[in-house]
């Protein structure tokens, strides 16, 4: 395969796309911003590492991406549930490693650049297009184009130790989570809600007003904002176009650690073009059991509320908190049972965001 491959979006799907792509042929990457990661403020993110017995680095170094941004592994943190002490979690693995996002040095954007560029990929700033405008095939990576999940939070600098913290508590972070995670005196903190968008400056008070009370000074704050979409079709193929990362709704749907998703799913779509082989049937084999199962955590996770984030809790105390959520990652008779359940959730709970918070709604492109 020797010929042009458009590619729209320069994030983390489009860039694995492109890497792959040329070592077979000539893509070309068409990105609305004038640099990689325009979104993102360079904020710490986790590339997840418990939906796999097989550990993400290797899942990196098998598709072609070098280790050339950070890229920290974490091994536990410390958890806080309502009506519990604070619970410290350590793992014999990885559960995520830490990434850094946006377009300045070491982050994970700038790394998939340089790589691309390196490779000879073409990288084309400031260009807004349609994917039926250019003819011919193309991957889509454009990313989110509503909200189902809120972040809302501050980059900092800081004498603090290295540390990561999560707290499940719907009053800080509805049906979502809160976490701080400090590397080598900078740290980001975060509130992701899954629903009452409308609180958001109130849950980011509420976090930043907890984790205070828990850290040395903070400084040189930067705020931030950002959203994610997760949605399933049947298809991610339209006409000559393949559809990947969060603009085919490939997201985790309990947590929103999507980075691993949109990887794979670049991986995957650029492999189906250089074998001929059917992209839909390579996503629906290697994505869909994870995203489906994830629907009913996150169904589940939002069903039992303060209830379910002490046995969360109390789980990972156990120990081997990667293994436990791996199982719970896997499909099962009583997953499938309750998908329908939890698909309609989702998509009422999506009507009702875009009817009450169209803030996000429109498209990116």
């Amino acid at each position: 395969m020797k010929e042009t491959i458009n590619i729209i979006g320069a994030g983390p799907a489009g860039l694995t796309a492109a890497i792959v792509l040329r070592r077979h042929g000539f893509p070309r990457v068409y990105e609305m911003s004038s640099h990689v990661g325009h979104r993102l403020s360079g904020d710490f993110q986790g590339f997840e590492n418990w939906s796999s017995e097989r550990d993400i680095t290797e899942v990196l170094k098998e598709t072609g991406i070098e280790i050339n941004f950070l890229y920290v592994p974490c091994y536990g943190g410390t958890l806080f549930a309502p009506e519990m002490k604070p619970a410290e979690i350590s793992s014999d693995r990885p559960i995520f490693y830490l990434v850094r996002r946006g377009p300045m040095p070491e982050t994970l954007d700038t790394g998939l650049k340089e790589q691309a560029l390196s490779l000879g990929v073409e990288i084309l700033f400031n260009h807004r297009l349609d994917p039926g405008s250019l003819g011919g095939k193309a991957i889509v990576g454009t990313g989110p184009k509503k909200a189902d999940a809120v972040i809302v939070g501050i980059t900092f600098n800081t004498d603090s130790k290295d540390t990561v913290g999560v707290i499940f508590d719907n009053d800080i972070a509805p049906d979502g989570y809160a976490y701080v995670m400090v590397h080598q005196g900078r740290g980001t903190m975060a509130a992701v809600l899954y629903r009452d968008f409308r609180r958001g400056n109130e849950c980011f008070g509420k976090m930043l007003d907890f984790f205070r009370d828990n850290m040395d000074i903070v400084r040189d704050e930067k705020r931030f904002g950002g959203y994610g979409n997760i949605f399933l079709r049947d298809t991610q193929i339209q006409g000559d176009s393949l559809y990947v990362g969060e603009a085919a709704g490939f997201q985790d749907a309990l947590w929103g650690f999507g980075m691993r998703y949109a990887v794979l799913s670049g991986r995957l779509a650029a492999e189906s073009l250089i074998n001929g082989s059917n992209y839909d049937m390579l996503w629906k084999r290697e994505l869909k059991p994870m995203i489906e199962t994830s629907l009913v955590n996150r169904y589940l996770y939002a069903g039992f509320g303060h209830t379910g984030y002490r046995h969360l809790t109390r789980q990972f105390l156990k120990g081997r908190p990667c293994d436990y959520l791996r199982k719970h990652y896997s499909p099962s008779f009583l997953k499938r049972l309750l998908l329908p359940l939890a698909t309609r959730h989702h998509e009422r709970q999506g009507m009702r965001l875009e009817k009450f918070y169209g803030l996000f709604s429109k498209d990116r492109r």
